[in-house]
C-alpha cells in the first residue's frame, strides 16, 4: 500500500512541475509571437509563406526567363534586397506563374509574376520564423533544440504519470473490496459482517 501512495504523490509532483516547464514554455513562446516577427523583419510586411492565390497577368504572355525574373526584380529594388547575393532561393511555381525568391537566412520572401515582372507579395515570413527560431532558437539554435527535446520527454513522463493518476482510484477501491471480502476461515461470509 506505502508504494501506491508513493507513486501517486510522486505522479502528483510531477504534474505540477512539468505543469510549471510547460506554462514557462508557452510563456516564452507567446512573448516571441508578439515582439521578434516586428524586430527581425528589417520593416518589411509579415507574410504567411503562402505564394499570392491571384496573379495580375493573364496566362497568354510568354514567360520570362530566369535570368529575366531576377532582373526584374533587382529593377524594382525591392526591401531586403541589396545585391543578388542576398536571393538564397529561386524557386518557380507553374500552377500559378509566380516566381518565389527567398533569403532563407533571413526568411525574406518575394513573390513575382512569372509573366510581366511585377511584384505580387513581399515580406518577412514570420511563421517559419516562429517554427524554426522559436523557443530562443533566434539567440542560440542549440537552447530551442534542448527546449524542444526536453518539451518531449516531459509530454512523455506527464502521459505515463497521468494514466497512473487515472488508475490509481480504481486500483485503490479494488484493494479495499477485496480486502472487505476476505473471509477468516471457520466463519461464514455472513458472520464477518
Amino acid at each position: 500500500m506505502k508504494i501506491k501512495q508513493f507513486l501517486s504523490r510522486w505522479s502528483r509532483t510531477i504534474h505540477r512541475w512539468v505543469g510549471l516547464y510547460f506554462a514557462v514554455v508557452i510563456a516564452i513562446y507567446l512573448i516571441e509571437i508578439i515582439a521578434l516577427p516586428s524586430a527581425f523583419s528589417s520593416g518589411l510586411p509579415t507574410v504567411d509563406g503562402k505564394p499570392p492565390t491571384q496573379t495580375v497577368a493573364e496566362n497568354t504572355r510568354s514567360l520570362l526567363s530566369l535570368e529575366q525574373a531576377t532582373h526584374a526584380l533587382i529593377s524594382l529594388q525591392p526591401e531586403g534586397i541589396n545585391t543578388l547575393e542576398d536571393i538564397d532561393e529561386i524557386a518557380y511555381l507553374p500552377t500559378l506563374g509566380v516566381y518565389r525568391f527567398e533569403n532563407k537566412k533571413r526568411l525574406f520572401e518575394w513573390y513575382l509574376d512569372a509573366h510581366n515582372g511585377k511584384l505580387l507579395k513581399y515580406g518577412f515570413n514570420a511563421t517559419d520564423f516562429l517554427e524554426y527560431r522559436g523557443l530562443l532558437g533566434w539567440f542560440a539554435p542549440w537552447i530551442h533544440n534542448l527546449i524542444e527535446m526536453s518539451f518531449l520527454f516531459f509530454m512523455s513522463t506527464l502521459a505515463v504519470s497521468g494514466v497512473y493518476l487515472f488508475i490509481y482510484p480504481f486500483l485503490v477501491k479494488k484493494n479495499s473490496e477485496m480486502k472487505s471480502s476476505v473471509v477468516v476461515p471457520g466463519e461464514s461470509p455472513c458472520d464477518s459482517q
